[in-house]
């Protein structure tokens, strides 16, 4: 292990179905992440939904230390918020060994060194903007009845929210944290103050006239929660945007500006997949290598990428 990758561990949440995917992902680190490619990898899954032993015995051959972790089914059910709750956990560890922690979405790619993992000195956090404005609430316009509820919910004023831009339409909206990938100091707490508040307002009758509206209000919850416990942990100086091309919607490749599209899907650092491979003509939604599309379909292999159904 080099003295770069040394004081970082790359983790991830998976569960029972989710086999694929997260082999995709842990073969791409070792195969394409050059000098961070030995990067110590920790799987976090519900002590209730393993991993099929085949998958666990190769991911353990790859160097990945596989963990269970404990949470409430009920709390499991709702979306992402086994992914919260993963999170805390690795966070918790994390600090009692002195580790930076990368944590990022199972269904994901790394094709380049991920260097920025390696937070500045003054940073305790590192993010990406989400990709649309989706449910974010317009910059400079009364912020949405959603997202007021968010603010009273934690305390929050609309001037805790500054503006940022969106990755893929380019919309001024207030601050949005993407949970795709977040790089955190553990010691700060950011993930567990995440999952703590998480648990206590998923569940709440006024949040729940929200879902009932729009049920992309349920599904973006968690992260509208994330962007709360961001706030009250950190510091607007302590926070800092990774640069492009991590965390890029491989999905969405055509749809980023020009300027902020790789030539190739090569050049990406980390990217994430969505319904992607569902789909039969993959590999014209994309420009990548000869090597890289042959490489994906030896990965495919294994069975289909995404379970119906699931999130």
């Amino acid at each position: 292990m080099t003295n770069m990758d040394s004081n970082v561990v790359f983790g991830f949440y998976a569960r029972s179905g989710f086999e694929v995917q997260s082999l995709l992902l842990v073969r791409s680190l070792r195969a394409f992440g050059g000098d961070m490619a030995n990067l110590p990898v920790w799987l976090f899954y519900p002590e209730n939904s393993p991993l099929a032993p085949s998958a666990l015995e190769e991911l353990t051959s790859l160097g990945v230390i596989c963990r269970t972790f404990e949470v409430e089914e009920n709390f499991l059910k709702f979306p992402f918020a086994g992914k919260a709750a993963a999170s805390a956990a690795a966070e918790g560890l994390a600090e009692r060994e002195g580790l930076l922690l990368a944590w990022h979405d199972r269904t994901g790619i790394i094709c380049q060194p991920p260097r920025a993992f390696q937070l500045p000195e003054d940073k305790v956090l590192g993010f990406r903007p989400t990709d649309i404005a989706n449910i974010g609430s317009a910059y400079g316009k009364p912020v949405s009845p959603f997202w007021t509820e968010i603010c009273s919910q934690f305390g929050l004023n609309a001037e805790d929210l500054p503006a940022i831009t969106t990755c893929i339409d380019r919309q001024r909206i207030h601050l949005y944290v993407n949970a795709g990938l977040l790089v955190v100091r553990p010691e700060r707490g950011i993930l567990r103050k995440w999952t703590e508040s998480f648990k206590k307002s998923y569940n709440l009758p006024n949040f729940k006239r929200f879902y009932r509206e729009n049920q992309a209000n349920a599904i973006f919850m968690h992260q509208a929660v994330l962007t709360a416990a961001v706030v009250k942990t950190t510091k607007p100086q302590e926070r800092w945007i990774l640069p492009e091309h991590y965390l890029f919607s491989v999905d969405n490749f055509f749809d980023y500006a020009p300027e902020l599209r790789p030539e190739s899907l090569d050049q990406i650092v980390t990217g994430r997949f969505h319904d992607f491979f569902s789909l039969e003509n993959w590999e014209e939604k994309i420009i990548a290598s000869s090597a890289l599309i042959n490489w994906f379909h030896e990965q495919l292999k294994d069975g289909p990428y995404w379970p119906k159904g699931s999130l």
